[in-house]
């Protein structure tokens, strides 16, 4: 098995790298220096492959009426700006290379003359919320130059469904995003779109609880595999529920770079169970071109599907959706304010608040995101256990303001530091609600 961080055609070499150089693949870099500015987004973290028969369809082709309009009405392709072009009628035409050419595959290789401009792919959950992988979009700035594209996908074997710069959204701010493998392996994000996209499109249904999937149980994965139009594989299934912590799941899908982020349905409801964020090699070697990695349905590693009942939850935390949530009106917070200079990242001469938390409880804090928080200059916050070790810091989480999301392992007394990066100057007002 061989895991490895991969962009969609569209996405420049430096994408790649900058993954390759990353731990824990594709986590957080490390603390002590401030990174540079990440690309618009760093793709998928070891996508896919074919496991058994390659049940990827088009979606005109498609058998079930519900799962057309889940990829019809509900998903999404992550785009940059440059991967289209808009004439001054509206549409929309493509900037990519076709996916035999983007790979270097062999003829006799599937949707050949599909072309490849997405990165990754999303769901979209409310009337204004998109949700995706949380390596798909790693920042504010890669939020600012990420378009969600609705409508890409085949009419027919020769036609695609017409695009128009009503279809293309922007990715107004990061509302919620986790991309972490511990405490938890999490791989999530909840972005808000500059305006709704109903009534046109339709929010996918989310499903309910948080109880495991069977193992065994059939699933399907709606998005876009190497970048090319919405394809629909109903055929997988799940390996490995992770029943004891409910971060992610393990299932058969033929799903490649690009599907990161595609929403992964049950096949009873065609309710959203689960994201797309890693898996196996797409393509390897024949001779001089690249076929599709091919497995049995019980062979390689498996593809990795966050839970997604994590990432609603956090986004209740901080928002209110009658759709998500139940109710319009986000959780009461509680505040203090700090005025800090030279505190080396929140480790010295900082503000501090301390809380107690039962095992499982949720902490959410910062000068973002949260109702009642603010801050003036570049602000760092960091969580420290009973015993003064770190368990949780964030930097630039809203540009240069931070938030930050723990779940304790156990219970215990915890310490949330306001301070700032490096030796700056901040000052702020730090929100935090506890769940």
């Amino acid at each position: 098995m061989r895991t490895m961080c991969r962009s969609g055609a569209g996405r420049k070499l430096m994408a790649s790298l900058l993954c390759t150089l990353s731990v824990a693949a594709c986590g957080p870099a490390p603390e002590p220096t401030k990174p540079e500015e990440a690309p618009p987004a760093t793709g998928t973290t070891g996508q896919p492959v074919v496991y058994g028969t390659d049940n990827r369809t088009d979606v005109y082709a498609h058998t079930n009426a519900t799962l057309r309009a889940r990829a019809e009405q509900s998903t999404v392709a992550l785009m940059s700006p440059s991967d289209f072009t808009v004439n001054s009628a509206g549409n929309v035409t493509f900037n990519a290379p076709t996916l035999g050419s983007a790979y270097g595959l062999c003829s006799n290789q599937r949707f050949l003359n599909d072309l490849t401009p997405a990165f990754c792919s999303g769901t979209l959950i409310d009337d204004d919320l998109v949700l995706t992988a949380g390596h798909c979009i790693t920042s504010a700035s890669a939020c600012s130059s990420t378009r969600v594209v609705f409508n890409f996908y085949r009419t027919s074997a020769t036609g695609m469904k017409a695009v128009t710069s009503a279809d293309i959204f922007s990715c107004q701010s990061i509302v919620v995003r986790k991309q972490e493998s511990s405490p938890l392996n999490l791989d999530y994000a909840i972005i808000k779109l500059d305006r709704a996209a109903t009534p046109r499109f339709v929010p996918a249904p989310i499903r309910a609880g948080n109880a495991p999937l069977a193992v065994g149980s059939k699933v399907t994965v709606i998005g876009s595999g190497s970048g090319i139009p919405f394809k629909i594989d109903d055929g997988g299934s799940v390996r490995n529920a992770r029943a004891s912590t409910l971060d992610f799941f393990v299932a058969s899908t033929d799903t490649f770079g690009g599907n990161s982020g595609s929403g992964v349905y049950e096949n009873t409801d065609y309710t959203v169970a689960g994201i797309l964020v890693r898996g196996e090699t797409d393509y390897v070697a024949n001779g001089s071109c690249d076929i599709v990695n091919t497995c049995t349905e019980t062979g390689c590693r498996g593809e990795d599907i966050t839970y997604v009942r994590p990432a609603v939850s956090a986004y209740c935390l901080v928002a209110g959706s009658l759709r998500l949530c139940g109710t319009t009106n986000p959780p009461p917070t509680t505040t203090f304010a700090f005025t800090a200079t030279n505190t080396n990242n929140a480790t010295q001469n900082t503000t501090d608040k301390t809380v107690t938390l039962a095992a499982g409880q949720t902490l959410q804090f910062g000068t973002c995101t949260l109702t009642g928080a603010s801050g003036t200059g570049d602000t760092y916050l960091r969580l420290v256990n009973s015993a003064g070790t770190s368990v949780a810091n964030n930097d630039d989480s809203c540009s240069l303001l931070s938030f930050v999301s723990y779940t304790a392992p156990t219970a215990g007394t915890y310490t949330m530091r306001a301070g700032c990066y490096s030796s700056n100057s901040c000052s702020g007002t730090v929100a935090y609600v506890i769940q």
